[in-house]
């Protein structure tokens, strides 16, 4: 919720700069040129003054040793019932999900301190959802004789890899998720362009890029969020734009 909350503000005032430099574009003297903030088929261009309103900030793709355990999100889709135990479903990519067998145990935690601790069983993977988001769905079952956990429960599922190898990574906060999977702005020149990548292992704040991207790239980590919004007004709604005073 708090997620959807934060996007659905950028989206405001995302399409609220756009709007005023639109406004202000209108106002200026025939003397002065726009420039437009997104430009099709280059990606979206900010000048300085925009870039340091946004907060833009970028890092590069650095080859980075992982840590074998991570946390991963866990939703109840199906609460136990009679005698059958609940089923839970976590969001993988194909590497994590290669990790684990079925019949595994798999530590399982509730509450936002994770001061409870259980044990479910991953049952199975189902790829369908690949093509989609660029993951696959790993089907956890747990006993809940207490039903404690509806329908709709958010869990943590512990997952240790078995690799400790060198990977390409860039922190969490680049990677935004759209409904075509997980994508991240990279700095091409005066542009920043969109684009989709393959994620692996995650942890401590950084994810493993396993496609999209290469050692010596540049993400943006701060402020994807809001160039995604000002690419959906400019696709969706219009271009966005602002005004820029005409050089002599």
């Amino acid at each position: 919720m708090k997620r959807t909350a934060l996007l659905t503000l950028l989206a405001l005032f995302a399409c609220g700069l756009a709007a005023c430099r639109r406004e202000t574009a209108k106002n200026e003297s025939s003397e002065g040129s726009r420039l437009e903030l997104f430009e099709k088929g280059r990606g979206i261009r900010l000048p300085d003054d925009v870039r340091r309103q946004l907060g833009v900030e970028t890092a590069e793709v650095t080859e980075r040793l992982m840590a074998l355990h991570c946390d991963i999100p866990v939703h109840v889709f199906r609460g136990a019932e009679a005698m059958k135990p609940a089923v839970a479903v976590a969001l993988v990519s194909e590497a994590q999900g290669s990790e684990w067998r079925p019949g595994q145990s798999i530590p399982l935690k509730s509450g936002r301190d994770g001061s409870t601790t259980f044990t479910g069983t991953f049952a199975r993977l189902e790829p369908r959802a690949a093509g989609v988001l660029g993951r696959v769905e790993a089907l956890i079952e747990f006993a809940d004789p207490d039903r404690r956990f509806p329908t709709g429960s958010c869990l943590t599922a512990s997952l240790t890899t078995s690799r400790s190898n060198r990977v390409s990574a860039i922190p969490s906060s680049a990677v935004v998720e759209g409904v075509e999977g997980a994508f991240v702005y990279t700095a091409n020149g005066s542009h920043y362009t969109r684009a989709l990548v393959k994620l692996g292992a995650a942890s401590d704040g950084w994810v493993e890029v396993v496609d999209g991207l290469y050692a010596g790239d540049w993400v943006v980590t701060k402020g994807a969020d809001t160039m995604w919004m000002i690419e959906l007004c400019a696709l969706k709604g219009g271009t966005p734009c602002c005004p820029v005073a005409k050089k002599n």
